[in-house]
């Protein structure tokens, strides 16, 4: 077939895709400035455990550059912390009214039979917790018994005390007029609760509209609202213009963000921005350096605005040691952002974005051109057959989305083009193998950079394809990473032995000429080697990796990020594409035509590792860009390296013991 009419298709999409990348380039220039913001409960058990006053530690954390904060609800636990009421279940609270005269306690007890034996007690003699836990407890839980007589007030509800002594219970106003008093931006943290209904919601848009709050975080793992009152909610926020902060949770869960996120995100025209948190696990165990720089990473690789400060005491360490660590840690962070020209202040969110139909389906017959032209380097197809394969291409990538199948569509058109357009490129690249030309500069980087635009086609596809608020905002994402790595490696394996391996044979004369082969040791010691960076490159892939990074790894990042700001990947700058250099090199100098397989195998890498760049969504275009161009510049100047080094070393084996190679 001739490739012509396929590649003119191909140039139209990219065309299309870079209107589109445009106007998602200019949806993340809007996306600006940055909130360090500290949780007040957090800040407020530092301040206790050193007996000072968090109103201190506010402003001299402002000072460092902390510059919002966010007020939790206030639950049973906090209020027993501050000494404001007491809880116990309810087998411990009939204990202690066997010895109490208290009437108020004896006659919850007396109307609380039947009640789990671990259902809550709440025990206050301060009338403003009183009624503060009078209409929380109502609101969020049926059948709460409460009686006040003798100076205590109490309460009683028939749920266990484990699942309830951390939910929130409503918001202590106080609370945001200390924090809008030391000159903070004031972050709301809402909770959901089973029983919420209209009114409960429009208690928190009352809230929210008098002390003037812009920005809400859900907390728990759930958005406000239920399956009947989610709409309600978003509909309340949209109307008030209230900015969402959108959670990453592990990923090891079902979910990758709160639940009903993705639902309220586009209900309020998806106006939000990214929160970051380390676990307190981590913020005890990491020192400032590392605190900071995963923080700065959060801002970089993942486009977070928001980096939330939860402190985690240590215990082993005096007040006035916590307090200057996270003081510093934070006037750190304050620093990288200085560096690389982000403003600290109150978030603008991200502007609303969808890419026209129009634009991706003419992405998507890129795509389907790319898949043909492919095919056509296994089976030589006749232009009849191309062209048909064209046209059902065109009606299934038009029907798929103009239906219901649009975001499964959209999906499989972006996973395609990380398999096709990096195989393309080592197609090409193995072509130009056949016939070498010009001087050796020129035959090696010409060729290399004809080979990475190839596959920066269909990086260019996927960020453009993908260009939604829903993906920019991880509320969903690419799938198929894994298929992503492994397709372009196996269809190398494929073209080799149906394209190159041994041509005078038949398929099954070859089949059989491979499994009577002589296997020289080092055959086994290549393919061991082979394996084990594979198995390694595989463990290290995806969004929940089997392998972790190495301190030396994590090192060698943090140096890259600082200096270059987008840190080019290690496994294109130091393999792939020093790969591709050395088999172009290794043709040129006319060495064994058995290298290709090798260096080609690993030439692969680089290739699909550079589309697979711009499937992370959430990373800003221009970081994936500039990550892109840095690991390409340093990937040439390291393969020549390699390749003098390799050439030294086989031209002294073949010296010694006249090998060639």
């Amino acid at each position: 077939m001739k490739n012509k009419l396929f590649i003119w298709i191909m140039i139209i999409s990219c065309i299309a895709a870079l209107f589109a990348g445009y106007d998602r380039y200019k949806v993340e220039n809007g996306y600006k400035n940055i909130e360090i913001t500290g949780d007040l409960d957090a800040l407020s058990d530092l301040a206790d455990y050193g007996n000072m006053n968090v109103k201190n530690i506010l402003k001299d954390y402002k000072n460092k550059g902390m510059n919002s904060i966010s007020v939790n609800e206030v639950n049973l636990k906090k209020l027993q912390d501050k000494g404001k009421a007491s809880y116990m279940s309810l087998s411990d609270a009939s204990a202690m009214g066997m010895t109490s005269d208290n009437a108020a306690l004896k006659d919850v007890l007396k109307k609380a039979d039947g009640f789990l034996p671990n259902s809550v007690v709440v025990i206050t003699e301060d009338k403003d917790t009183a009624g503060f836990l009078s209409e929380g407890l109502a609101k969020r839980y049926k059948d709460v018994i409460y009686d006040a007589s003798g100076g205590l007030s109490v309460f009683a509800f028939n749920k266990p005390l484990q699942e309830v002594e951390i939910n929130g219970l409503g918001f202590d106003t106080a609370d945001f007029d200390m924090v809008k008093s030391a000159g903070l931006i004031p972050v709301a943290r809402i909770e959901n609760y089973n029983n919420l209904n209209d009114s409960g919601i429009d208690d928190y848009m009352d809230m929210i509209q008098k002390y003037n709050i812009d920005q809400v975080v859900f907390g728990r793992d759930e958005v406000l609202g239920n399956e009947d009152k989610i709409d309600y909610a978003a509909e309340r926020f949209k109307e008030e213009g209230i900015t969402t902060g959108i959670i990453e949770l592990p990923v090891d869960r079902n979910y990758e963000t709160q639940e009903g996120m993705n639902m309220f995100a586009k209900q309020t025209d998806y106006k939000a921005f990214k929160l970051f948190s380390l676990s307190g696990r981590e913020m005890a165990a990491y020192d400032k350096t590392e605190i900071a720089d995963k923080w700065y990473r959060a801002v970089l690789d993942r486009n977070v605005r928001m980096v939330y400060v939860r402190p985690e005491i240590r215990t082993y360490k005096t007040a006035a040691f916590n307090v200057r660590f996270y003081g510093g840690t934070i006037d750190l962070f304050k620093g990288y952002m200085n560096d690389i020209g982000e403003d600290l202040g109150e978030i603008v969110p991200m502007s609303e974005l969808h890419t026209p139909w129009i634009l991706q389906a003419i992405i998507g017959l890129g795509v389907v051109a790319g898949s043909i032209m492919l095919l056509n380097t296994l089976v030589s197809l006749t232009g009849k057959a191309a062209y048909s394969l064209m046209a059902l291409g065109a009606v299934i990538t038009f029907g798929t989305l103009y239906s219901k199948f649009f975001d499964l569509g959209i999906k499989a058109l972006a996973l395609v083009s990380s398999v096709v357009f990096p195989a393309l490129a080592i197609a090409y690249v193995m072509k130009v193998c056949e016939e070498k030309r010009g001087s050796f500069i020129s035959y090696t980087l010409k060729n290399f950079l004809k080979a990475s635009l190839i596959s920066a086609a269909g990086a260019l596809y996927i960020a453009a394809i993908m260009a939604d608020s829903k993906y920019l905002l991880k509320l969903d994402y690419f799938r198929g990473v894994k298929l992503s790595f492994i397709g372009p490696l196996l269809y190398f394996l494929i073209l080799y032995f149906v394209r190159y391996f041994r041509q005078d044979l038949s398929i099954k004369d070859r089949v059989v000429y491979v499994l009577k082969l002589n296997v020289k040791i080092w055959y086994v010691v290549v393919l061991a080697i082979a394996f084990v960076v594979v198995f390694v490159y595989l463990s290290r892939t995806g969004n929940n990796p089997a392998m972790g990074v190495s301190s030396v790894e994590l090192k060698l990042r943090s140096i890259l990020e600082h200096v270059l700001v987008a840190r080019p990947r290690e496994k294109e700058f130091l393999i792939g594409y020093p790969a591709l250099i050395l088999m172009l090199s290794f043709v040129y100098y006319g060495f064994r035509k058995g290298w290709r397989l090798v260096w080609g195998l690993f030439a692969s890498i680089g290739q699909l590792s550079l589309v697979n760049t711009f499937s992370h969504l959430r990373a800003p275009l221009g970081i994936s860009i500039l990550r892109t161009v840095y690991g390409i510049i340093l990937g040439i100047a390291v393969g020549f390296i390699y390749f003098a080094i390799f050439k030294y070393f086989l031209g002294l084996i073949k010296k010694k013991w006249g090998v060639d190679a």
